[in-house]
């Protein structure tokens, strides 16, 4: 993911978290807003539950690669992803599907 498309402000995500849409799918939890930059921007913080920065930052790279994939098809906004519990044993297509589950219904919800 490009620095562009990247919530790098804690206020952004605070934000997004606060007054955006949530959506939860059964690997990640979605906090989406419209956004203000002219394309879509996405966080996706870990917490230190899911182990060490080794496994934390894996998490964060498969989470960050299937968000990717999908964000050409998204208009201007911005996305906060929070992985449950199970992402961490998901598998690449399960994190994909929950993705893309996700922010289908997120577009629906906030353009809508």
């Amino acid at each position: 993911m490009n620095r562009r498309n990247r919530l790098r402000r804690a206020s952004d995500i605070a934000r997004v978290r606060a007054a955006g849409v949530k959506i939860v799918t059964r690997c990640l939890v979605f906090a989406v807003a419209p956004g203000a930059a002219a394309g879509p921007r996405a966080a996706v913080p870990v917490s230190r539950r899911f182990g060490s920065a080794v496994r934390r930052n894996r998490l964060r790279r498969r989470i960050r690669e299937a968000l990717r994939l999908r964000l050409p098809e998204l208009g201007a906004l911005d996305i906060v992803a929070l992985p449950r519990s199970r992402a961490a044993a998901a598998s690449a297509q399960e994190l994909s599907a929950s993705v893309r589950r996700g922010l289908r219904q997120a577009q629906a919800r906030v353009l809508a």
